[in-house]
C-alpha cells in the first residue's frame, strides 16, 4: 500500500525542549490505527506538522508524498483537534458551509454538503442554532462532521469520544467503523477501549519517540495470556488460590486500581485453562466482571509507558 505518511528522524524543539525525537515512519494507508501516550509525549505536535500548522525543528516529513502544507492536500486530509473550536453567534450550518466552502465546494452545493455531514452524527435539525446553544455532546458531533466534509483520504480524530455520553459515543464509533473502508482514520484518544475496538495497528508515543508500531493483536498477546477484572480488590491469597493449576507459570495483579489479575500459562493448556480458573475463582468465593484471553490493552500500554 501506498505511503500516506513517511517520516525521517523527523523532531521538533520547543526552546530547549525536544517534544518529537527522531521520529521514523512510514504509515500506509488501511484500517484505522491508534496513537496513544500520556499526556505530554508529543501527540497533538505529531499531529500539528502533519497537519502543516507548524514546522519540524529536523527531519524530513511527507503526506501523500509532499509536504504537508502544499495546497495539493486540500481536502484529502482532514482533522478534528481535541479542543475544537466553533465561532459564536453563527450558525453550526453556515460554519460547516463555509469550511466546505474552503475545501472547493460551490456556494450552492456547500449546503448540501454541510446538511450531509450533520446527518452523518445525528443532527441534521440543528443547522440553524449557533453552538453556544448546543450541548456538550451536540457540539462535538458538529466538531466531529466538519472532519467528515468531502471526501478525505485521511482523516486525524484526537479524543473523538471524550466527554460524550455512551450513546453518543457509540454513535461515533459506528460512524468510524462505516467509513474505515473508505479511509484511513489516524485516532487518538485516552480510552483505550475504543483503540482496541477501532483499530488494527497501534503506535505507541513516550517522551516524543516512537516505542511501538504494530498490530494491536500482536502487542496484547492473545495466546497463552488471561485477563480477569476482579469485582473486588484481589483477596491476598489469589495467588495461592490460582496457582493450584499446574499449567499457570504467573500471576500478575495490577497495581493501577482496575482491579485487574493477568494470567500467564502453558500453550498447551488453552482449551481447558478458562474452565479451571472459573471453578478456582468460584470455590473460593471470588467474582469476577470481565474475562477475556489476551493482556488488555490498557495494562500494556501502561506497563510501555509508565516512567
Amino acid at each position: 500500500m501506498a505511503s500516506i505518511i513517511k517520516t525521517e528522524s523527523l523532531s521538533k524543539d520547543y526552546g530547549n525542549k525536544r517534544v518529537l525525537d527522531s521520529i521514523n515512519l512510514d504509515i500506509a494507508s488501511g484500517l484505522p490505527i491508534g496513537l496513544v501516550g500520556p499526556n505530554g509525549a508529543g501527540k497533538t505536535t505529531f499531529f500539528s506538522i502533519v497537519c502543516g500548522y507548524i514546522q519540524a525543528s529536523a527531519g524530513s516529513i511527507e503526506v501523500f508524498g509532499t509536504r504537508p502544507n502544499d495546497p495539493i492536500l486540500r481536502g484529502k486530509l482532514a482533522i478534528l483537534p481535541q479542543d475544537a473550536r466553533l465561532a459564536k453567534g453563527v450558525s453550526v450550518l453556515q460554519q460547516l458551509r463555509t469550511f466546505a466552502e474552503l475545501q472547493g465546494f460551490s456556494y450552492k452545493s456547500s449546503r448540501t454538503e454541510a446538511q450531509r455531514v450533520l446527518e452523518l452524527v445525528n443532527l441534521a435539525d440543528v443547522g440553524k442554532q449557533p453552538p453556544e446553544f448546543l450541548s456538550h455532546g451536540m457540539y462535538k458531533r458538529v466538531a466531529i462532521a466538519q472532519a467528515f466534509i468531502g471526501e478525505p483520504e485521511l482523516v486525524i480524530l484526537d479524543e473523538p469520544t471524550s466527554g460524550l455520553d455512551p450513546n453518543t459515543a457509540e454513535s461515533i464509533r459506528a460512524l468510524i467503523h462505516t467509513q474505515k473502508t473508505e479511509r484511513t482514520f489516524i485516532i487518538s484518544s485516552h480510552n483505550l477501549n475504543d483503540i482496541e475496538n477501532l483499530c488494527q495497528h497501534i503506535l505507541i508515543m513516550k517522551q516524543g519517540k516512537i516505542t511501538h508500531y504494530e498490530e494491536v493483536a500482536q502487542l496484547i498477546n492473545r495466546t497463552n495470556i488471561l485477563s480477569i477484572r476482579l469485582e473486588q480488590v484481589a483477596p491476598g491469597n489469589i495467588k495461592e488460590v490460582l496457582t493450584t493449576i499446574d499449567t499457570i507459570n504467573h500471576i500478575e495483579i495490577s497495581d493501577s486500581g482496575d482491579h485487574r489479575i493477568t494470567i500467564h500459562f502453558s500453550e498447551d493448556d488453552a482449551a481447558g485453562i478458562e474452565i479451571s480458573i472459573l471453578q478456582c475463582l468460584t470455590q473460593a468465593g471470588i467474582q469476577y466482571r470481565e474475562f477475556s484471553r489476551g493482556e488488555s490493552l490498557s495494562q500494556k500500554v501502561s506497563d510501555i509507558t509508565k516512567d
